[in-house]
């Protein structure tokens, strides 16, 4: 093999891969209160701040295939009004701000439920690196309006808020309805989601740089190769 030819496998070994995610709450139990379950794995932290109760920490999963739970309106499926060619969505776990505080203990609470107060408060969520964010379902939201109340901030990896096009928390329908909200933004390190009332998030879409790291196996055989390719121009200088 050729001296170009390692050189090529070298950077293909090391190279920077991009690597698509999407977070979908399913593998938490109803009621888990989230924070860092996705820091290990993907380097994501959640935050859901309740303005109403003045409480964090109560980003809430809501299993929406449950029946008689205390938000029906969260119960699945969801129909989609604005975009009828999405067709119809059966979400699993989606993740509330939590109306009463007083129902959690440290990792849990019961009878999930989103806060309905006018403003009902938001979620952040953080990255440990900079992200180019695709898209997040939204599920139940029941106010249209492009204010505050329901502005969504992008910001980068200095805390600045992104210069561009304004994004809002989008209108569902209401009851049992859905949406997909599409961003295609890149260099994202923080999310800002507010909430006027009522509403739910879940298949959070992310693509992140990462570097890719060879196994050790992969570096043997890299290091065995170039030692036999070294030995080889030498003794051809040597003949």
């Amino acid at each position: 093999m050729s001296f170009k030819y390692w050189m090529i496998l070298a950077s293909t070994v090391v190279a920077p891969l991009a690597s698509a995610t999407t977070i979908t709450f399913d593998e938490l139990d109803n009621g888990t209160r989230v924070d860092d379950e996705y820091s290990s794995s993907y380097g994501v932290t959640f935050n859901g701040y309740n303005v109403d109760k003045n409480e964090s920490n109560l980003a809430v999963v809501f299993d929406t295939t449950l029946n008689n739970t205390a938000d029906p309106d969260l119960e699945s499926p969801f129909t989609n009004i604005n975009n009828p060619s999405l067709g119809t969505s059966n979400p699993g776990n989606v993740l509330v701000i939590h109306e009463t505080p007083s129902t959690c203990d440290a990792s849990t609470c019961s009878n999930p439920d989103d806060e309905g107060s006018r403003p009902a408060g938001y979620f952040t969520i953080d990255f440990s690196e900079s992200v180019t964010l695709n898209s997040i379902d939204f599920f139940d939201v029941e106010y249209d309006e492009a204010t505050s109340n329901n502005a969504i901030h992008l910001f980068d990896i200095d805390g600045d808020e992104l210069n561009i096009d304004e994004f809002y928390t989008p209108y569902t329908g209401g009851n049992n309805t859905w949406d997909r909200l599409y961003f295609d933004v890149a260099d994202v390190y923080s999310i800002e989601i507010n909430f006027f009332g009522s509403g739910a998030i879940s298949n959070i879409d992310f693509t992140s740089a990462t570097t890719s790291v060879p196994e050790p196996t992969t570096l043997a055989v890299f290091a065995m190769g170039l030692i036999g390719l070294v030995s080889a121009r030498r003794k051809q200088r040597n003949s």
